[in-house]
């Protein structure tokens, strides 16, 4: 049986071993897409579409500001802070109390900034350049007749 104070220290840890390897994965499909899209076989006697390759860094940024400011603030939170007192009855103790306690600052801000200009983006990518047989499908187009 885990112990009521390991628990919280238990998925931090298996939190920051899955941003770790999440974060691997992200880079490695930045660099694959990258390299995509400056290929000269993939362009088929068009340019560069560089558009796709702002896209590509914006969403790689966001994501990479992302996860740095969320372990920063785990970190913090679960090692620095563990034995937070709490405020009263408003904020709990320990770390999950202190993550409460510094939600207003501005770490906090930029990681849930990112994270949502991260899903639009991705949101935007899809619903913008899908190929037609995805968005116009039978059972569409049964829907809307």
């Amino acid at each position: 049986m885990v112990c009521r104070n390991t628990l919280p220290f238990i998925l931090f840890l298996l939190t920051s071993f899955v941003r770790f390897f999440g974060l691997g994965i992200v880079v490695v499909l930045f660099f694959q897409c990258i390299t995509a899209l400056f290929d000269p076989a993939n362009r088929r006697r068009e340019g560069t579409k560089w558009g796709f390759v702002i896209y590509t860094v914006l969403m790689f940024s966001f994501v990479t500001i992302f996860t740095g400011t969320i372990s920063y603030v785990l970190s913090t939170s679960f090692i620095d802070n563990r034995e937070f007192p709490g405020v009263g009855d408003k904020v709990p103790p320990g770390p999950i109390g202190y993550k409460f306690f510094i939600y207003p600052k501005v770490i906090t801000v930029i990681s849930g900034l990112t994270f949502l200009l991260n899903n639009w983006l991705a949101d935007g990518l899809l619903v913008c350049f899908a190929p037609p047989p995805f968005i116009h499908s039978e059972v569409s187009h049964r829907l809307l007749s």
